[in-house]
């Protein structure tokens, strides 16, 4: 029975690994998210979601393929781990018909005040040094010091903007 698996990508080469798969035949798929009015980007960068038959295919050549940095498992003998076809078949609806999105916000600027939305430092504020396109470069305070940390726009809320 076909499944889909999900594959390790070496750092910035999700696009090698795509088109090495499919020089392989693998189907493959590569969820990407809607930010703003038309960017995109991937839902899981550095993952690609790969279908196929586990007992009757050649996986293992997907460890070995361009690209690719290993299957993901979880178990002993080194098999990969299938996903839930459920949740795949999910975010695929979900994409095709235009809902995996992230609407746009107002980029911070230096000197505004942002409040972290996610990860560990949630509902952290700290102050925005910098910013390079979707990337924001801020302060926040951690143990009595600054600490520099980088994160992307949309995981940011906007507490107060300077002039």
């Amino acid at each position: 029975m076909l499944h889909w698996y999900a594959a390790k990508t070496k750092s910035g080469q999700d696009s090698v690994a795509l088109a090495n798969l499919k020089k392989q035949l693998f189907e493959v798929y590569y969820p990407r998210v809607i930010i703003g009015k038309d960017k995109t980007e991937a839902l899981f960068p550095g993952y690609v979601l790969i279908r196929f038959h586990l007992e009757t295919e050649s996986w293992r050549s997907i460890n070995y393929t361009r690209g690719i940095t290993r299957l993901l498992s979880s178990s002993p003998d080194g098999k990969p781990s299938p996903l839930p076809d459920l949740e795949v078949n999910r975010i695929q609806y979900r994409e095709a018909h235009g809902e995996l999105r992230i609407p746009h916000q107002d980029t911070p600027r230096q000197g505004d005040k942002v409040r972290m939305k996610v990860g560990p430092y949630v509902d952290q504020i700290g102050e925005v040094i910098r910013t390079r396109g979707e990337r924001v470069e801020f302060l926040i305070q951690l143990l009595g010091h600054n600490a520099r940390c980088i994160a992307p726009s949309h995981t940011l809320q906007m507490v107060d903007r300077q002039g």
